[in-house]
């Protein structure tokens, strides 16, 4: 329990990540209707949240392209940004959520889910001791994320098709 409390003192987007992707399973597995944002539609929540969501997860493309780049500018600034804005898209995501439905839904909310703990599992946390277990883990995260782009599109394809 030391090592935990440790750890989330050490790097508190990890506790935060965690209590968003919680908050975001909660609210899946029982349906949970999120009526935050009382002033618009549930059409209009969806959105606006789904917009907020896609500016965040196309930010976060911004380190992968500074890599490919070779960029090491700022990169430390920038991976920092990168872990809290993956952070948010969490809380966004929780707000966005309304539950699995259709198996391409359900896709999606896992991809999702695998690429949030692949983030908050890094090497800043987990602090691997080989680099191959750093390259698995990076892979594993980039490409997740590479595969989350065209179920999102086809999410939005038959979400506006069908409104």
């Amino acid at each position: 329990m030391r090592i935990l409390i440790a750890t989330m003192q050490r790097v508190p987007y990890a506790a935060m990540a965690v209590w968003g992707l919680s908050l975001a399973a909660t609210i899946l597995f029982f349906e949970i209707k999120m009526g935050l944002l009382a002033p618009l539609s549930g059409f209009g929540q969806q959105v606006l949240t789904g917009c907020l969501l896609l500016g965040l997860l196309g930010y976060q493309w911004v380190l992968f392209a500074k890599r490919v780049r070779k960029d090491n500018s700022h990169m430390r600034q920038n991976l920092t940004i990168h872990r809290w804005v993956g952070v948010a898209a969490t809380f966004v995501f929780a707000l966005h959520a309304v539950r699995f439905g259709h198996v391409w839904m359900t896709g999606v909310s896992t991809v999702f889910f695998f690429i949030a703990v692949t983030g908050v599992f890094n090497r800043t946390v987990l602090g691997y001791r080989k680099n191959w277990m750093y390259l698995v883990w990076l892979f594993s995260h980039i490409g997740l994320s590479a595969a989350l782009f065209p179920l999102v599109g086809v999410h939005i394809w038959v979400a506006l098709a069908y409104q």
